[in-house]
């Protein structure tokens, strides 16, 4: 059987040094490839980390403004709670 394989090959003109040629080809691309994936994975880990301070920016916003319109609503409350026992 291997002779018949190796004369396959031989006949189709593929011969071992082909085959690791274009192993190293494909080994090569994949670098590449791999790294602009990587480039790419870095460049939304920035923007993640971008928006979770923005949303964490927002937050401490509103729990300010929260704790503004709450004060405001005790005062009037106290107000409106002087105005009726008088």
């Amino acid at each position: 059987m291997k002779g018949k394989n190796t004369m396959q090959s031989k006949e189709n003109g593929i011969t071992k040094k082909d085959l690791q040629s274009l192993k190293d080809e494909i080994i090569q691309q994949f670098h590449i490839i791999s790294e602009g994936l990587i480039n790419q994975i870095k460049l939304l880990t920035v923007g993640n980390s971008g928006i979770v301070q923005r949303v964490d920016r927002i937050e401490n916003e509103n729990k300010q403004e929260h704790s503004e319109t709450r004060a405001l609503m005790k005062i009037s409350f106290s107000q409106l709670d002087k105005g009726f026992l008088t």
